[in-house]
């Protein structure tokens, strides 16, 4: 995940169209946040590859967080995350890949990241990063449906690296293990399992699905919810 300077993810408009997208799996992230109650009241959250600063904005919407803190590799989107998280009155830091070094040691309540491992080359350094950062008792939450147990996900990884992305493959037990050795206690679920199948199949671009039954395997099967928690 090093620092890319590039105008946008995939274009402008997909840049836009990825957030609608992805609405329905920041609050279904979000209300297992809030179920498990895993979160205090003055709360610091990270957000891991947070983009345009979208779920950051969700998560304080939901719970008033007073710090908001993010790693993006992407500089113009960084950008567009500062200006739009400038209006709360929570503190915001938004830093680069190598950001890590400046979050404080057990400084994080809450660490979440959605559809960002597969950018992720060195699981272990990850965790052990989240694991550094993360306080006694807090929780990390990571959303991820491009992993090797997905049969979309070979089809999706071509066309992102056919725009330039430097992606890698992960399984759900690898990503497990990588956090159980750096001292979390891994859980996992689906992200969502039940509910309404949001796509709108007359947008083109990345991501697309071949049936509704892909469509309805890849959100209520393969999309998993990783669950870690560092105990001590």
């Amino acid at each position: 995940m090093s620092e890319v300077i590039r105008t946008h993810f995939f274009d402008h408009e997909e840049d836009r169209l990825l957030e609608a997208r992805n609405i329905h799996f920041w609050r279904a992230l979000v209300g297992h946040v809030q179920a498990d109650r895993s979160i205090p009241s003055d709360a610091t959250v990270l957000d891991i590859g947070c983009h345009r600063g979208g779920l950051l904005e969700l998560l304080h919407e939901r719970f008033k967080a007073v710090k908001l803190l993010g790693i993006e590799p992407l500089v113009s989107a960084r950008r567009v995350a500062e200006r739009r998280l400038a209006r709360f009155a929570a503190h915001t830091q938004l830093f680069g890949s190598e950001g890590w070094s400046s979050i404080p040691y057990a400084g994080v309540d809450l660490v979440v990241g959605h559809e960002v491992l597969q950018y992720i080359s060195d699981l272990p350094l990850l965790m052990a990063n989240i694991r550094r950062v993360i306080k006694p008792g807090g929780f990390v939450y990571l959303a991820l449906g491009c992993h090797t147990e997905n049969p979309l996900w070979a089809t999706w990884k071509r066309e992102l690296e056919v725009l330039g992305h430097a992606v890698h493959d992960h399984s759900p037990l690898e990503i497990m293990a990588a956090g159980a050795c750096a001292g979390l206690a891994p859980s996992v679920r689906p992200l969502r399992d039940t509910g309404w199948a949001y796509h709108d199949p007359s947008v083109s671009g990345s991501f697309s699905y071949p049936s509704v039954g892909a469509l309805l395997d890849h959100q209520f099967r393969h999309k998993l919810l990783f669950r870690f928690e560092r105990c001590v």
